[in-house]
């Protein structure tokens, strides 16, 4: 729950998920929409309207952009021609039980899940590590291509050429035969991510996730303190809220 928040946090700015979200991305990916900032450009948003089909019987709301969001997902463009309606119809299912369950389906299935699996054959046992990985997962994507959640965690581990002796985190890892701390790698692997984000180290999740990790917030139980999208220090706790810290 509060690694779902804080990566909240970063991609929308509000710790819930936005159902309804739907605005043109300024990267050229077409519209992105919903709790995963699902894009019309990349297939992801085409998912969710199959998986919504499916619940429906696939004659619903959505059926008249099947064949532009089926095209858009097959070629990768991120061209909005054709889908002057997509953001109002999106909108319109916000209270739609079924159309939540279709993004939910989708958002496990892409990326939370596969997340968390390649967190469970790494070994990771700290919460700050498992929600990094998710986080990265919905920042660049789950697959094992270079510059994606499995060709990042590929990338680090081939670094490890030794044993690190440094970390307190009371976790260990076995990368290629070498023991290093759990914490440890986690930075190594937030250094190779920083390659692939339009900005950098000063990319906002990485230096909360190294603020986090810098307080030695490694097992999470009702609050973390982080940083916002502004810098700013505040906390996510579990009651769904983040509260800023003022002075």
């Amino acid at each position: 729950n509060l690694a779902i928040q804080l990566t909240n946090v970063f991609q929308i700015g509000q710790i819930s998920f936005q159902y309804s979200n739907c605005e043109k991305d300024n990267e050229g990916k077409g519209y992105v929409a919903g709790i995963a900032n699902f894009c019309t450009g990349t297939g992801d948003a085409w998912d969710v309207v199959q998986a919504y089909h499916e619940l429906t019987g696939g004659n619903d709301s959505f059926t008249k952009l099947d064949d532009v969001l089926a095209e858009r997902a097959k070629s990768g463009s991120g061209s909005t021609s054709g889908l002057s309606e997509f953001c109002d119809t999106w909108q319109s299912l916000a209270l739609d039980n079924k159309f939540w369950s279709a993004q939910g389906t989708v958002f496990d299935k892409l990326y939370f899940s596969p997340s968390q699996k390649h967190a469970d054959n790494l070994g990771l046992t700290l919460s700050v590590s498992q929600a990094a990985l998710y986080d990265t997962a919905i920042s660049l994507g789950a697959g094992d291509e270079k510059g994606s959640l499995g060709g990042i965690i590929e990338e680090t581990n081939k670094s490890i050429t030794e044993d690190v002796s440094d970390g307190d985190s009371g976790s260990t890892l076995t990368i290629n035969g070498h023991k290093i701390d759990e914490i440890e790698w986690l930075n190594k692997f937030l250094e190779v991510r920083a390659e692939y984000e339009d900005e950098g180290t000063s990319n906002i999740s990485i230096l909360s996730y190294k603020y986090i990790i810098e307080k030695k917030e490694y097992k999470w139980d009702h609050e973390i303190e982080v940083l916002n999208n502004e810098g700013d220090v505040g906390s996510v706790t579990c009651d769904n809220s983040y509260i800023p810290y003022l002075g």
